[in-house]
C-alpha cells in the first residue's frame, strides 16, 4: 500500500494508504481501519478493524507469511510498538 492524499468536498484533506494494484479499491485509514473506496466514496459495509489493545488505534496488516499462513498486525501510532501474529483466514 502507498500513502495518498484524498481531497474531500469539505475543506479537510485526508491521508490514507491505498492498494497499489490498479483494480483494487481497498484502503487503510488510521482512524477507521480497512474499507473500500469506490468512485470517490467510502464503502463502510466492507469495513474491518482490529484495535490495538494498548492504545486503541486501528492495526494495519504489516506482513503475511504465506508458507506458515500467519499475518503480522502492527500499530501505526508513534510510540506504540504493539505487534501480533495471527492465523491467516486461509489457515482457518
Amino acid at each position: 500500500m502507498r500513502r495518498v492524499m484524498l481531497e474531500e468536498d469539505s475543506e479537510e484533506v485526508r491521508s490514507c494508504h491505498a492498494c497499489e494494484r490498479r483494480d483494487c479499491t481497498r484502503i487503510f485509514r488510521e482512524a477507521n481501519g480497512y474499507s473500500d473506496r469506490i468512485q470517490g466514496e467510502f464503502d463502510e459495509s466492507r469495513r474491518s478493524t482490529q484495535s490495538c489493545p494498548r492504545c486503541g488505534s486501528a492495526l494495519y496488516l504489516a506482513a503475511v507469511n504465506h508458507s506458515r499462513k500467519i499475518e503480522t498486525w502492527e500499530c501505526p501510532q508513534t510510540g506504540c510498538d504493539f505487534s501480533q501474529d495471527s492465523p491467516s483466514p486461509a489457515a482457518r
